[in-house]
């Protein structure tokens, strides 16, 4: 590890998920100590990976793309990497597709009724006002492929019509503007490569982090409440064992859902997160399909996403057996009948084939970015920003829906912002 002097900074990191773990790793590549306190009694948060049956499982599918060479490099100098090509499909109407989805094969796939409805509903779009994503779907796509696939993905994902879905959202998530981009695969949806760990799961860049992180990572240390004295936090309270604790500290980085963050300020933020089960299904066989992730496009089927993580790994290593881990973001109390019950529909398990299961709740699985949420996400900005050592960071702290590689670089990117003449690629 590389120490660039001493700091007398004290530096309180709250939540050891991936947004804590790089915020400690690249403070401590500056020579900053850093005492992360994380409520559970582990590291990594939703990009951690435990093994189950021998088999390296993530916390659902996660990949590594930036367009950011030197974190990748940074990245390399923790584990091992190998590149691998993106291969992952849409499943949908009992056929497999193309992800991203291409109107021009839903055209020649799914019959000339249902191409005609396509083609006639991007001609006639409207020109909506785009006051949700409903709106913004049917001004770029048209009302046949919002009804194809729009509508029934995006009400299962947040449990609410799209009506109710703030445009912001579908202009951060789409990343293409209209019918045009999509047939022509221009946006940085449609990467072709992605990075993993060569060997182990994502959460070995977790781990890495954590090993090299100068300081000390407290586990089973839940925050209780914040001191602040004018325009500065001063300290952090904590609970760990039975006991409680208090921490002085310069500087705070929060990575805690913005909702919890407000309650310790006094403030309730009308800020929602969908709840999320995952589904883990352990099978002697050695693959169950070729692909490292599929999406359901069906309204009636309870998966968002499913993962095989032997597609993850060296393709060239003979297994016999497997695991599918499957995100279920639809409302259900029978989490595990209903993946089975879409995983025979589609033909790829029997119920016979699967040998174990485990079910995963995460309730805090994606921020539910409701018609008029900007106003509330405002409020919670002003409210931290009152505090200039205080910064909220990360998917569930910014109320941002990113992906775990972007967290890594919201993390580089602060430290840069904080510290602008420190060199951390040394």
């Amino acid at each position: 590890m590389n120490k660039k002097g001493s700091s007398d900074e004290r530096i309180a990191i709250l939540g050891a998920g991936i947004s804590g773990l790089s915020l400690g790793w690249l403070l401590s590549r500056l020579g900053k100590p850093v005492t992360i306190l994380e409520a559970t009694d582990r590291v990594g948060g939703l990009a951690r990976t435990f093994e189950w049956h021998g088999v390296p499982c993530d916390i659902a599918p996660h990949r590594l793309f930036t367009h950011d060479q030197e974190l990748i490099g940074m990245i390399r100098s923790l584990v091992p990497l190998r590149e691998h090509r993106r291969n992952s499909r849409i499943l949908m109407k009992d056929r497999v597709i193309q992800d991203p989805i291409n109107p021009i094969e839903l055209i020649l796939r799914f019959g000339p009724k249902t191409g005609a409805r396509l083609v006639w509903g991007f001609l006639a779009r409207p020109r909506l006002p785009e006051d949700s994503f409903e709106a913004l779907a049917l001004n770029r796509y048209g009302k046949g492929l919002y009804d194809f696939f729009f509508e029934p993905y995006t009400r299962k994902m947040f449990g609410v019509p799209p009506s109710q879905i703030s445009v912001t959202w579908g202009r951060e998530k789409l990343r293409s503007s209209g019918l045009l981009d999509v047939i022509r695969r221009h946006s940085k949806t449609f990467f072709s490569t992605f990075h993993y760990p060569a060997e182990g799961g994502y959460g070995r860049i977790a781990e890495a982090m954590h090993a090299r992180i100068q300081g000390e990572v407290k586990l089973r240390a839940k925050v209780s409440g914040i001191e602040r004295v004018d325009d500065r936090v001063t300290a952090v309270h904590y609970q760990q064992d039975g006991v409680s604790h208090r921490f002085e500290c310069d500087r705070v980085f929060s990575t805690l859902p913005a909702t919890v963050l407000g309650r310790m300020f006094g403030e309730e933020l009308p800020l929602r997160f969908r709840n999320i089960q995952i589904v883990y299904l352990y099978l002697k066989r050695p693959r169950v399909m070729p692909y490292q992730w599929v999406y359901f496009g069906d309204g009636d089927v309870v998966i968002n996403r499913m993962a095989e993580f032997r597609n993850f790994h060296d393709p060239e290593v003979e297994t016999h057996d497997t695991v599918l881990c499957a995100e279920v973001t639809a409302d259900t109390d029978r989490p595990v009948e209903d993946v089975l019950d879409a995983l025979e529909r589609y033909g790829l398990v029997a119920r016979t084939d699967v040998d174990d299961v485990l079910v995963l709740p995460e309730r805090f699985g994606y921020p539910v970015y409701d018609r008029g949420f900007e106003t509330a996400k405002a409020r919670a900005e002003t409210l931290f920003g009152r505090y200039r050592n205080l910064h909220p960071i990360g998917r569930n702290a910014e109320f941002r829906h990113i992906e775990v590689d972007e967290d890594l670089e919201s993390a580089l990117a602060i430290v840069r912002r904080l510290y602008p003449d420190a060199r951390i690629n040394e």
